[in-house]
């Protein structure tokens, strides 16, 4: 019988612009046409300067402009049990072959499913790992697969399987499964 699709809440534009970093581009073109304009008034190194610390400026108010939408996402996925995670056989012959998805852990069982790129929606079918159950230690993830995440190898009634997913998101799924 075939799974029902994981329904994560959806990205909002902003956070879909933000993630084709067109916010960055945007940011890069107003700087460069407020800023190259001053290099003939004070020189080129200190408009370089300026350039730098006006990106570094722009980058971190987009940050501060998205991060509140992206966390209200992921607080209202966590509500449903769902998490951002990446996931591979633990015994995988290529190290760097994570599948990017949406994991839901239920009473028993692990479902994930795969999205659309980094940040797509879900796509593909709902795969489903029966009694999860931790077998080694919470460590760091690979930055590739998760950046600042972290990794936990788990058995399952389909072998081993490598998670990495926020470390809020890894103590769910262990208190979840144990539950």
């Amino acid at each position: 019988m075939p799974q029902q699709d994981l329904a994560p809440t959806p990205r909002g534009w902003p956070e879909k612009l933000h993630d084709a970093n067109l916010d960055g581009y945007l940011l890069i073109a107003v700087v460069a046409l407020a800023v190259f304009p001053l290099q003939e008034s004070i020189g080129f190194w200190p408009m370089l300067v300026l350039l730098v610390v006006a990106g570094g400026a722009g980058m971190l108010l987009a940050q501060l402009v998205f991060r509140p939408v992206q966390r209200k996402r992921i607080a209202s996925d966590a509500r449903q049990g769902i998490f951002e995670c990446a996931q591979r056989a633990a015994d995988a012959p290529a190290p760097g072959k994570w599948a990017f998805g949406y994991a839901k852990v239920e009473r028993g069982r692990l479902l994930f499913q795969a999205k659309a790129g980094f940040s797509g929606s879900v796509a593909g079918r709902v795969e489903v790992y029966p009694d999860p159950r931790p077998a080694g230690p919470v460590v760091k993830a690979p930055w590739l697969a998760f950046p600042g995440g972290k990794a936990i190898t788990l058995h399952t009634g389909r072998g081993l399987l490598e998670l990495a997913a926020s470390a809020t998101s890894l103590e769910m799924l262990t208190g979840r499964s144990a539950a």
